[in-house]
C-alpha cells in the first residue's frame, strides 16, 4: 500500500477516492514484452494483468494498441485503436484500472501526429469488456491535472464498458 501511495503522489492521482487499491501498472515495452518486429514493422506484445495483453505496432506512419485476453487477442477482428503515429508513438507503461481482479480500463500515453506536422501528446483511456476494448477517449498531457483527469474517465470507462453499436 506505502508503494502504491507513492506511485499515487508522484503521479497526482491521490486525490482520487477508491483508485490505489484497483490500479496497477504493466511494462509496454522491455524484456517482459514478446518483440515480433521486422525491418518494416515495429511489432510486440506485452503482458498485463490476469491474463490480458496489449499489441503495440509500428509501421512508421500509422501506429495501433490491441488489448485483450492472450487467449483472444490472435481472434480479434482488428486493432482496439490506430492513429497517425508521431515520435515514440507509445509510453512506457500502461495503467489498468481493475473491478474484481479484471482489467476494466486502460491508460497509456500516447503521441499522434495531427494537422499533418503538429505531435500531440496524450494518456489514451481505453474500456475494456471482456474481449472487446475500445478507445473511449483522451486528455493532453499539457493540460492540468491530466492524470487526474485520464484516471477519472478510466474509473468511468471501467464501469461503463465499451459503448453498444
Amino acid at each position: 500500500m506505502r508503494r502504491e501511495l507513492a506511485v499515487a503522489i508522484v503521479l497526482g492521482i491521490s486525490g482520487v477516492h477508491g483508485a490505489l487499491a484497483q490500479t496497477t501498472f504493466t511494462p509496454a515495452t522491455g524484456p517482459s514484452c514478446k518483440d515480433e518486429s521486422t525491418d518494416e514493422l515495429g511489432l510486440w506484445t506485452c503482458p498485463g494483468p490476469a491474463g490480458y495483453v496489449v499489441s503495440f505496432a509500428d509501421e512508421g506512419n500509422i501506429v495501433s494498441i490491441t488489448i485483450a485476453p492472450r487467449s483472444a487477442i490472435e481472434k480479434v477482428s482488428g486493432p482496439t485503436a490506430q492513429w497517425r503515429g508521431a515520435g515514440k508513438s507509445f509510453g512506457e507503461k500502461v495503467q489498468w484500472i481493475m473491478r474484481g481482479g479484471v482489467p476494466r480500463a486502460a491508460v497509456i500515453r500516447t503521441w499522434r501526429t495531427v494537422d499533418d506536422a503538429k505531435e500531440l501528446q496524450e494518456l489514451s483511456v481505453f474500456a475494456i469488456s471482456g474481449a472487446k476494448a475500445c478507445l473511449v477517449g483522451s486528455v493532453d498531457v499539457h493540460a492540468d491535472k491530466a492524470n487526474d483527469a485520464a484516471l477519472a474517465r478510466a474509473q468511468q470507462a471501467a464501469d461503463a464498458g465499451c459503448p453498444r453499436k
